[in-house]
């Protein structure tokens, strides 16, 4: 028995129309985007056509704009770093040929007029190695470091040596590797150091004042104050205050005391003591302090105590010096009005701090002074540190017309506690082992012989001088004391040793050295003062910066003045110079090879995203236009079957 089919239905010519329509549009639809990216050669048109692709995309492109200025810096920074090692590698040649000429000028063939010849050679060297050391590159001084974008020189002559105007960290650039890198060299590295720090000896221990920031202490126990919540207990009430936004000291006891006040304002009350804090208990009152849990702040701060009817103290906050720090608030006495006088090369000035009211005073004082010189906090945060950046001068720091600064800062280079072994820019002082060094003779005949065995210091050298001529029956004393027979001391004004002698008599006051020890020489008093009662000794203990630069300018005044030794010492400098440069140079050339194979890593994965980028948004134009063939054929074949279909009527099928 015959059925009729179930998935045959009348089909109405609107229907048809329709779905005519519908399948043309898909076609054209398909076609133009084809069309387009032919055209374009993108695979996708809109971000909506592929989210996931086009995120990608995105990521490649940003990853892409990255690697392509980290090629530009590489490219730049390779430019600078080759300079640089062309300057280096001048240096170095340079350097070695002031060395020859120190090792030529010290045997016996040299005469003070070769010397003197040899000298105009290292004089036109010291201009030659000035010129490399302010080579610049694209605006950038290839040895001032970090400052070098400034478009001046890293070093300039000064006060007749050469001083150093860059930084002493370099430019950096990211090329792509997990660090930045440095692309430019500086004084410090190429040039040896070029900074001599005279370090203050003393802890001028600032004291606490309501006004200290509480990230300038290093705290009870030595970590800083970490900030929190702490309890305070009155009379058994606890109460929690909140510390973890307090600035200052006079901050904590605001809320300390306001946290008091709340349960009894009778009850006690916390103030800042010279060192911390102190918390004071009225009679028949009990007030403590405590950390929350295990936290920290009240043992940082100190304030983890308790007291009854009296005053506790809180433990040492160890303030730190700022430039804002008061005068009056530093807990060593400092006699600062008296002044240092400093000595830098041939200038001497007086660094008179009687006006100044805060440390940042002190610092501009000394930057006013021109000669170039910085006075700065040290890193303890405890004294000051004097700096210079001038090669090739020797600075002294003295006290000015018998004050005590210099001493009371530690910034004294020829004090009590200046060792030995610093004196004549680190050589020390040559002395025999188990003889004596030094006789001291006076105007009577009397005299007494001096061993500096085992003496290391300043103030131990004029302790063994006072005991050698206490041990021959003379009285002693120290500079400036009446009615004994030999003084000996620190000068009162300045630097060096001073001597006098209290007798009378015909004979000569004198210092003489005593076999080979040149201890009498290399400490200032090798010195005949006739029938003068006084011996001001010379300041040996002068200190410099230890450069290239000061090494040729005293190779240069050594062969001028004909002195063998110091040619021979210069000459020592300058072959540890040459070692120097031959290592910053090194330094430079890792770095650039670093660079180069960040280059060509970096080139290789370049090539890589660009393909990948190339697979996710450019077209196959083989398969695209392949597509659009078979889409136009698709359009036509509907079109004609479209055309069949729309032309049938009901007569068609009554025929």
């Amino acid at each position: 028995m015959s059925q009729i089919n179930a998935t045959a239905v009348r089909t109405t010519l609107q229907l048809s129309t329709n779905q005519l329509l519908a399948a043309l549009r898909r076609t054209q639809n398909n076609m133009t985007e084809t069309q387009t990216q032919i055209s374009t050669g993108r695979a996708l048109d809109r971000p909506s056509d592929d989210p996931a692709k086009v995120s990608a995309i995105l990521s490649l492109h940003t990853a892409l704009d990255v690697r392509e200025q980290q090629e530009r810096n590489q490219q730049h920074a390779l430019s600078v770093l080759d300079a640089t090692d062309q300057a280096l590698s001048d240096a170095t040649e340079l350097v070695l040929q002031a060395k020859s000429v120190a090792l030529s000028q010290v045997g016996v063939t040299s005469t003070a007029d070769t010397r003197a010849s040899e000298a105009v050679v290292v004089d036109s060297q010291i201009q030659s190695l000035l010129d490399i050391a302010n080579r610049q590159f694209q605006g950038i001084a290839l040895f001032g470091g970090r400052r070098s974008g400034t478009g001046g020189p890293a070093f300039e002559e000064f006060l007749g040596g050469i001083r150093y105007l860059g930084a002493n960290t370099n430019l950096t650039t990211d090329v792509g590797l997990s660090e930045v890198v440095g692309i430019n060299s500086n004084g410090v590295e190429a040039f040896n150091s070029l900074s001599v720090r005279v370090q203050g000896l003393v802890d001028l221990n600032p004291r606490a004042t309501a006004q200290t920031r509480l990230i300038d202490v290093n705290g009870a126990q030595g970590q800083g104050a970490r900030l929190g919540s702490i309890r305070v207990t009155v009379d058994g009430t606890a109460l929690t205050v909140d510390l973890t936004d307090a600035e200052t000291l006079g901050d904590v006891v605001t809320r300390v005391n306001e946290a008091i006040g709340s349960v009894d304002p009778t009850a006690g009350a916390l103030a800042v003591a010279q060192d911390g804090f102190a918390l004071t208990a009225a009679t028949g009152h009990t007030v403590a302090i405590a950390d929350l849990g295990s936290g920290p702040t009240a043992a940082d701060l100190g304030i983890a105590i308790s007291a009854a009817g009296a005053t506790t103290l809180g433990s040492d906050l160890d303030p730190r010096l700022t430039e804002q720090t008061q005068l009056s608030a530093l807990g060593a006495p400092v006699d600062f009005a008296s002044g240092l006088k400093i000595t830098q090369g041939g200038v001497t000035k007086v660094a008179d701090f009687g006006s100044a009211s805060t440390i940042q005073d002190m610092i501009q004082i000394v930057d006013q002074l021109d000669l170039g010189l910085r006075l700065e906090i040290n890193r303890d945060g405890a004294g000051l540190n004097l700096i210079s950046d001038v090669s090739g001068l020797e600075l002294s720091v003295g006290e000015n017309a018998g004050g005590t600064t210099a001493e009371d800062l530690g910034l004294r280079t020829f004090g009590l506690a200046t060792k030995l072994s610093d004196f004549r820019h680190g050589r020390g002082v040559s002395n025999i082992q188990g003889q004596d060094d030094f006789a001291v003779e006076l105007h009577d005949g009397r005299g007494f012989t001096v061993n500096i065995d085992g003496v290391t210091t300043v103030g131990q050298l004029i302790a063994a001088v006072q005991a050698a001529a206490a041990s021959s029956g003379l009285t002693v004393g120290t500079p400036g004391a009446a009615g004994t027979d030999f003084n000996v001391g620190l000068a009162r004004d300045g630097n060096g040793l001073v001597l006098e002698d209290g007798t009378t008599g015909t004979a000569g006051f004198r210092v003489v050295q005593i076999g080979l020890s040149q201890a009498a020489e290399d400490l200032g008093i090798h010195i005949d003062a006739g029938s003068g009662s006084a011996i001001a000794g010379a300041d040996t203990a002068q200190v410099r910066v230890e450069s290239v630069f000061t090494h040729l300018l005293a190779l240069r005044d050594a062969l001028r003045n004909n002195d063998t030794r110091g040619i021979t010492f210069a000459g020592e400098g300058i072959e540890e110079d040459s070692r120097s440069v031959v290592r910053a140079r090194a330094d430079v050339g890792v770095r650039a090879q670093r660079v180069r194979g960040q280059n060509e890593r970096s080139a290789e994965l370049k090539i890589a995203e660009q393909t990948l980028l190339s697979q996710l948004q450019d077209v196959d134009l083989a398969e695209a236009i392949t597509r659009f063939t078979q889409q136009r054929q698709q359009l036509e074949a509907t079109l004609q079957l479209g055309a069949i279909n729309l032309q049938v009527s009901l007569l068609d099928f009554l025929r």
